[in-house]
């Protein structure tokens, strides 16, 4: 993937990831959140915590958080889950299971503001879209690995176009996201 983002003008993307953090650094997180990390997404912020700099998204149009940035986003995220509890006859349509939808141990591990995000549910390790909609969830992958990959897939696939505006660089995709 970073070579297709190189050869396709996109560089500053891959220039732009931060490189790996420590596993004290991930330890530390964890206690923070509360959770023990995914073990897909620990190896991920093993090579990359992250971007340098919140411009020129690497997931999209969404910037791939570090993990404290992503331990700070957890207010988000259990405001849009608590919208979700709020009504349990849409938990088959985010592809939510009951113990997920009850559970606090949720992590951003991307996002465009705060209402934007790329969620892993710390019980099942399953990712998600989270987003101002009804149901605020979508499930979209089982791990995060399978995630980077399909991801992975689809931008080499040319799925994606490099754009450039407000001062940013992003991968764009005229269909649904992810």
């Amino acid at each position: 993937m970073k070579a297709w983002m190189t050869a396709h003008g996109a560089d500053v993307l891959v220039r732009n990831l931060a490189a790996g953090a420590s596993s004290a650094r991930l330890d530390d997180v964890q206690a923070t959140i509360g959770f023990p990390l995914p073990a897909d997404l620990r190896a991920l912020w093993s090579l990359h915590a992250g971007q340098n700099s919140d411009q020129d998204g690497f997931v999209g149009a969404m910037d791939l958080l570090d993990p404290e940035g992503a331990a700070t986003e957890s207010e988000n995220v259990k405001l849009f889950i608590g919208f979700l509890r709020e009504d349990p006859s849409t938990w088959p349509e985010a592809g939510v299971s009951n113990e997920e939808a009850e559970s606090s141990a949720w992590l951003a591990f991307a996002a465009r503001g705060y209402a934007d995000l790329l969620v892993v549910s710390g019980v099942t390790g399953r990712v998600f879209t989270c987003e101002k909609d009804s149901p605020p969830l979508h499930l979209v992958a089982s791990s995060v690995l399978e995630w980077i990959e399909a991801y992975a897939d689809r931008v080499e696939a040319g799925e994606y176009t490099v754009e450039e505006g407000f001062g940013e660089c992003y991968l764009s995709r005229d269909t649904a996201m992810f």
